[in-house]
């Protein structure tokens, strides 16, 4: 069968960076979407992504898609007539040509309609236009008055099959096998016939096309012109950059050396946040006075005069910069917290200083218990926020913390107050670095109970993909502090303090929770975010998570609970677990099936006068042995010693099972045995509920 390959290439104005690795994805999942719904096959499909531009290229389409037969079911044919009718007249078939289908559910109408073998080049004229309509971007615009969205307006749409043109339009654009090259240096359009020539002229009109090219194009760049130095490791940054230039040049730039008595991150986040730059590290890793900058062009003069704008950008802002830190020390660090009484927390929750004022209260609370100088956790407290009100902070967010821990040290406060201030924000992202100061931490928790619980009691809590207050992101941040091992406390009687900080009398609040609902609330959701953590993170199994959780849901120590996941992952991971498992499986259906003909519970006394075997009299001695040993095991936490008692019940299930007929004719001991069941299912769900364990 003769194939061919299909380019398309969707040209706009400048795609923003951080868009367009969902871009490429989302491409390809559409178009894969598509060929499937219209039977057609290929052998490859790639995507690609500049700033200018989406392209996506099949290879292995067949000219022309194969007669197919599709099976359409109807309603029951006992269905009312007008919904047969409906059937039919969709279907474009008589009553008689139906066929009957038997189903479990009983006799339906069912009719083969065939679909003849299409032209591909007609079925992909509809198809490129379907992408465009079903693309969705995290925002769109409009233009030229235009009911049309893109996230930028469109500029021209190439689309060829077996080197011939696709016919469509968009937008008022009719599809060609034109494109453009780079916007400066070659923006005449130019033809092409096919991917291989497509590439190779765009990189003569100076476009790298593929993404993974262009960054390590970058990352070579800028440690070439490095030199000597390094360039401080980003990989985000170098993300961004890739999405921001089509032919990459990478230039040296020095910093102004009477800038470089800055704090470190004072000089890089004007670099990195705001001008893209690459901070350049010495041999010792400090910071250079030099940068590294990704032009998106070839100049004459080898980039001296882009150099130079961006030194010159550099040094205004470097300027800022320095006005501020010298500014802000004029004053005590505390007396920021001013300014924050004017700053509103929320409208229902008050300002930020009274946030302040419940954060002190609430560290106190948690150092005493977790072993602490509540002193040093109330002046912790009383600063964490002072340095948004600060000018430094102001111009670049993204100090928050950072500069509150500078000028912390700077007024000699505290070393453990100074670093709990920057590292109150960690973790910053998920899987990020978490404190291990415990006076760090207990702020980091403080101020996340706080936000949680304030907002969950006036109702506002996450719904469907809408979270504008980053609950969800606040309630992982919870579920990785209290993950660390040096965090003791119960998170539920830490969400009740919280509860009770709050000046409910004094705040104006329409409809207020009351303190067990607000945790009933807030404890659901933290768990539902725990489990992503287990399934995802720490790779757990699914149903070992539901098996712990089932047993465990009350248990306020997440640290535990994943312990305890672990050590059931270890346990099922080795043939006593699996062999435990249809120990367990087996009690549990001959106790349900007895219960249920019964209409009680057998989780009674066991009568040892009653056995008659060895084997019982084995299983109920290893039993009493181990159920309180592994209890004792799960109160202090230790469950691997908890698995490793687990384990050693195997043989002795065995020889229970192949020897004892539990339902015997002797009414006593049928029931005793019975209890005997039970006991054994009470000892396995110390650690887990069996039951929600796939075999």
């Amino acid at each position: 069968m003769l194939v061919a390959e299909w380019l398309f290439e969707i040209l706009s104005e400048e795609i923003p960076s951080r868009m367009q690795p969902m871009a490429q994805e989302q491409l390809r999942g559409l178009a894969e979407t598509e060929f499937q719904e219209q039977g057609l096959e290929f052998e490859t499909i790639r995507t690609f992504v500049t700033p200018r531009r989406l392209t996506l290229v099949v290879e292995g389409l067949p000219l022309k898609t194969v007669e197919r037969v599709e099976e359409k079911k109807g309603p029951r044919v006992d269905a009312p007539a007008q919904a047969i009718e409906g059937f039919l007249k969709t279907a474009g078939v008589s009553r008689e040509a139906c066929d009957i289908l038997d189903t479990p559910k009983g006799q339906f109408l069912s009719v083969a309609i065939k679909q003849p073998g299409q032209l591909t080049e007609s079925i992909l004229s509809k198809t490129a236009l379907s992408l465009l309509e079903k693309f969705r971007w995290p925002k769109s615009m409009r233009w030229r008055s235009s009911s049309i969205t893109w996230v930028r307006p469109l500029r021209g749409l190439l689309c060829l099959f077996d080197g011939k043109v696709v016919s469509f339009s968009y937008a008022g654009i009719e599809a060609s096998n034109s494109t453009q090259g780079h916007r400066f240096l070659a923006p005449t359009p130019f033809e092409v016939q096919n991917f291989k020539d497509y590439e190779k002229k765009l990189h003569d009109h100076f476009v790298i096309l593929d993404w993974q090219e262009r960054r390590q194009i970058i990352k070579a760049g800028v440690s070439k012109v490095a030199g000597e130095l390094t360039p401080l490791k980003d990989e985000s940054l170098l993300d961004e950059v890739t999405g921001l230039v089509e032919w990459p040049v990478a230039l040296k730039g020095k910093v102004d050396k009477h800038f470089m008595n800055l704090p470190l991150e004072v000089i890089t986040t004007p670099m990195r946040v705001h001008q893209r730059y690459f901070p350049l590290m010495n041999r010792e890793g400090k910071l250079a006075p030099y940068f590294g900058v990704v032009a998106n062009v070839e100049a004459p003069d080898q980039g001296k005069a882009i150099i130079i704008g961006n030194e010159r950008v550099l040094r205004a802002r470097l300027a800022d910069a320095q006005f501020f830190w010298e500014q802000d020390q004029k004053h005590p660090l505390e007396r920021f917290n001013l300014s924050l009484k004017t700053r509103l927390f929320h409208q229902h929750l008050g300002s930020v200083f009274t946030k302040v004022e419940r954060l002190v209260t609430l560290c106190m609370r948690m150092a005493e218990k977790a072993g602490t100088d509540p002193r040093i956790m109330a002046r912790a407290a009383l600063l964490s926020k002072a340095d948004l009100a600060s000018q430094m902070v102001n111009e670049f967010p993204e100090l928050q913390g950072i500069m509150g821990r500078y000028y912390a040290q700077n007024q000699k406060e505290n070393a453990e107050v100074a670093q709990a201030l920057e590292e109150q924000y960690w973790p910053k992202t998920s899987g990020g670095k978490t404190p291990d100061a415990l006076p760090s931490l207990i702020l980091a928790m403080a101020d996340r109970l706080d936000t949680l619980v304030g907002f969950f009691a006036i109702g506002i809590a996450p719904t469907g993909s809408k979270d504008p207050f980053a609950l969800r992101r606040a309630g992982l941040g919870l579920i990785a502090l209290a993950l660390n091992p040096s965090f003791s406390l119960s998170m539920l009687e830490t969400l009740g303090w919280s509860y009770d900080c709050y000046p409910w009398d004094e705040l104006a609040v329409p409809q207020l929770k009351d303190r067990e609902e607000t945790l009933a609330d807030l404890w659901k959701f933290l768990l539902e975010r725990f489990k992503f953590f287990l399934r995802d993170v720490q790779e757990s199994p699914y149903d070992h998570v539901e098996a712990v959780l089932s047993v465990a849901d009350q248990n306020p120590n997440l640290f535990d609970l994943s312990l305890r996941v672990k050590a059931l992952d270890q346990l099922m991971d080795g043939e006593d677990g699996k062999n435990l498992l249809v120990a367990y499986k087996r009690a549990s259906n001959i106790l349900k099936i007895e219960e249920d003909k019964d209409k009680c519970t057998y989780e009674g006394q066991v009568n040892k006068e009653l056995f008659d075997l060895d084997e019982e009299s084995e299983f109920f001695k290893s039993l009493s042995q181990k159920l309180p040993e592994i209890e004792g095991f799960v109160k202090k936490g230790d469950f691997v010693k908890a698995v490793q008692d687990l384990a050693t019940l195997r043989p002795v299930v065995d020889r229970f099972f192949d020897k004892v007929v539990v339902n015997t004719e002797d009414k006593n001991k049928r029931v005793n045995r019975l209890h005997l069941l039970a006991y054994f299912r009470k000892t396995l769900h110390q650690l887990a509920d069996f039951s929600k364990i796939e075999s």
